[in-house]
């Protein structure tokens, strides 16, 4: 008998990171994408879907959405929440797909943490079109991302290894970006930087969607003692103490949107 997926991180990802950090950028990634009716669309570490499930209300009848990532108990809340989408759980270098699948492929916030980011790049190509077009957003440097350096520098300051956390920010050089994709065969890139703000409801929220639901820093914040996640979650909410607005948390946050074509 197959044993029942663990959602829990899953859930806590959907509740607080994605009204909190993803939805703002996932939005302006749709609005760049500009998914057309009957297109075929992938969603490369798709997390629990916003992405696809924006993209699907765009293709309308005629189109088809997929996503893909290899976290299993994202890809069951997936499901759950949008039935008609094709989920498939599996890796970015090695995706389920035919040759030449998709009229557009969108990455959110999930090529810096791919092992290698050229066979990133050269896997999403295979899969798209010789027509087709792949929109990514990335994260810019941790300095530029208010909430990943408070959450960094926290752990250091417990002596716990950050580098995790760290990999979020990690591919934040564009002259980086845009070499790999152009080794990956990539011909046609652009790339703009764009500034925003993450806004969750409280510093509680962003707190427990980065130590229950973000895959980048959960297992970092296990290895603390009762103390010194104590200290930990003190030392967060004094550093973001500052972009704090009638209760709720809203700090600015750097992107990378790369729109690349065959």
């Amino acid at each position: 008998m197959n044993q029942p997926i663990d959602t829990t991180a899953a859930e806590a990802y959907e509740e607080h990171m994605v009204p909190g950090m993803f939805l703002h950028w996932t939005e302006l990634a749709v609005g760049v994408a500009a998914p057309q009716p009957g297109e075929r669309v992938l969603d490369v570490a798709c997390g629990t879907g916003i992405g696809a499930r924006l993209a699907f209300g765009a293709v309308q009848a005629g189109g088809t959405v997929a996503g893909a990532d290899l976290d299993a108990g994202v890809i069951e809340i997936a499901r759950r929440l949008e039935p008609r989408i094709d989920w498939r759980c599996a890796s970015a270098l090695e995706m389920p797909f035919e040759d030449g699948a998709f009229d557009l492929c969108r990455c959110l916030q999930g090529l810096q943490f791919f092992p290698d980011r050229a066979a990133g790049f050269a896997e999403i190509r295979r899969v798209l079109k010789p027509a087709g077009r792949l929109v990514a957003t990335i994260w810019g440097p941790l300095d530029a991302n208010g909430g990943h350096a408070a959450v960094v520098s926290a752990l250091e300051r417990q002596g716990v290894d950050a580098a995790p956390a760290k990999r979020a920010c990690s591919f934040s050089d564009v002259e980086e970006i845009r070499a790999a994709a152009q080794r990956a065969g990539f011909t046609d890139i652009e790339l703009r930087t764009e500034d925003g703000t993450s806004r969750f409801a409280s510093i509680g929220s962003f707190l427990d969607g980065m130590t229950l639901g973000s895959p980048s820093t959960r297992h970092a914040v296990e290895r603390l003692s009762e103390s010194g996640r104590l200290a930990f979650e003190k030392d967060v909410g004094a550093a973001l103490e500052r972009y704090v607005r009638d209760g709720r948390l809203e700090y600015p946050m750097r992107t990378h949107v790369v729109v690349a074509r065959p």
